[in-house]
C-alpha cells in the first residue's frame, strides 16, 4: 500500500517550490562528477547533494558583481 502521507508531503513541497519560481530539472551526470558530489557531501562541505549542485550551478551561471567602493 502506498504511503499516502509521504506522497502528499512531496506534492506540497513540489507545489511550494513551483510557487517560488523553482524548476525541476532531471539530468544524468557522469560517474566521476557524481562521486565528487557525494564526497563533498560526505566531507561536510555541503549538507545535501542538492546544495552542492546548486552551488556549482550558481558559481557557473549566475554573475555576481564585485563589491567596489568608488
Amino acid at each position: 500500500m502506498p504511503d499516502v502521507k509521504g506522497i502528499e508531503r512531496v506534492q506540497r513541497l513540489r507545489k511550494a517550490r513551483r510557487q517560488r519560481g523553482d524548476r525541476e530539472m532531471n539530468v544524468w551526470v557522469p560517474q566521476l562528477i557524481g562521486a565528487a558530489i557525494d564526497q563533498a557531501v560526505e566531507s561536510g562541505r555541503f549538507k545535501t547533494r542538492q546544495d552542492a549542485i546548486n552551488h556549482a550551478l550558481e558559481t557557473t551561471f549566475v554573475r555576481k558583481e564585485p563589491n567596489t567602493v568608488t
